[in-house]
């Protein structure tokens, strides 16, 4: 099993439910959605099918489009 540095191991989840926990994340970390990033779910379901927990595939996603997080606005 594949364990992430933010304690979330792989763990099976349908397409729809670790679409929305990447949208949730997003929303938490970088205050956009899956919509406003311009992510299509095909590129989403090459990451699920992959086995990327969600968290890792945001923090991949922030780090190559260089996003900034709130946090880094105070927010």
């Amino acid at each position: 099993m594949k364990n992430s540095k933010d304690g979330w191991a792989w763990r099976h989840l349908s397409f729809p439910r670790w679409r929305e926990e990447v949208n949730r994340r997003l929303s938490e970390v970088y205050v956009i959605t899956i919509d406003d990033a311009g992510i299509d779910d095909d590129r989403l379901r090459s990451h699920w099918q992959m086995k990327q927990p969600p968290f890792e595939f945001v923090e991949w996603f922030g780090d190559k489009y260089d996003l900034d997080p709130k946090s880094a606005f105070g927010l």
